[in-house]
């Protein structure tokens, strides 16, 4: 009851402010739809939507050959729970394919990447299981990642500073790094502590985009989408993730899922590297590193 209270005062709230949230304009326009306006459907990054928009996608086209094309990768899942796409009116069994061959990133660094999901169970859209390892390649090679330790978050300042000037001295353009961390309480503090280093970075936003003579300094979620071809993994050690106040009063049972959204947000940041990748952390590293 108390639940269904809430429910309550939060639609009479959107009610009396005449507005309503994301989700529900996606179902309210689901349900609006009579006729379908397009013959084909084309998404990306299937793996974020959750039951509403899912309903409007289904919405938006009629059953029928090649009606949706949903690219989607499981282990990049990190905004909401795990999704069956039958449930949805979505169906595609016998018409998913697998793609292996990653054009973004080195064969090192996607190595470096598919050893932070070692151990977990991802199932695709359709509930399939997935193995991170099984086939996946890069059409290019580079230079092995480099993972350092530091023995506290000033030295670990001075270890990112040190790299950074190395790459600008080396000729670098600055706008082809990135520096991406877990929370955006530490991408705002990330440039005043390299700018006292000698260092310039711009912190980059939700709503901000990167510039293009200028590193950019960012979080692990704001990154999903770009690339680099040079990132540094600031602080992650093991007071910094998994997010502890993401786990504060979870129910046992969800504990696993939040953990591997977790491991696949830190999956996602390493494969923003194009060609060289590090990874720095202040006192013990981080347990989903591999």
């Amino acid at each position: 009851l108390a639940v269904w209270d809430i429910i309550a005062s939060y639609r009479a709230a959107a009610s009396a402010a005449g507005s309503t949230d994301f989700y529900e304009k996606a179902a309210i326009a689901a349900a609006t739809v009579t006729t379908p306006p397009a013959d084909h459907v084309l998404v990306d990054e299937a793996q974020d939507l959750g039951p509403c928009r899912l309903k409007l996608l289904r919405a938006l086209a009629a059953e029928g050959p090649d009606d949706l094309f949903l690219a989607e990768d499981a282990h990049q899942r990190i905004y909401g729970p795990k999704i069956t796409l039958g449930r949805y009116g979505i169906q595609i069994r016998g018409r998913a394919r697998r793609l292996t061959l990653n054009y973004r990133t080195t064969q090192q660094n996607l190595l470096y990447a598919l050893g932070i999901l070692s151990g977990e169970d991802y199932t695709d859209m359709d509930e399939e299981a997935v193995v991170a390892s099984t086939g996946s390649r890069s059409a290019r090679s580079g230079p092995v990642p480099q993972v350092e330790g530091a023995a506290s978050l000033s030295a670990l300042y001075d270890k990112v500073a040190e790299k950074m000037r190395g790459w600008r001295d080396a000729g670098v353009a600055p706008g082809s790094i990135g520096l991406l961390v877990p929370t955006r309480k530490e991408a705002e503090n990330l440039p005043r502590a390299l700018g006292d280093r000698d260092v310039s970075v711009a912190y980059v936003g939700r709503d901000g985009s990167a510039s293009g003579d200028t590193p950019a300094v960012m979080t692990m979620h704001r990154s999903k989408g770009m690339e680099f071809a040079k990132v540094i993994l600031v602080g992650i050690g093991e007071k910094s993730l998994p997010r502890s106040y993401l786990l504060e009063g979870v129910a046992e049972e969800d504990r696993a899922d939040v953990l591997q959204r977790e491991r696949s947000l830190l999956y996602v940041a390493a494969t923003r590297a194009r060609d060289e990748l590090v990874v720095i952390y202040a006192g013990e590293p981080s347990r989903l590193l591999p």
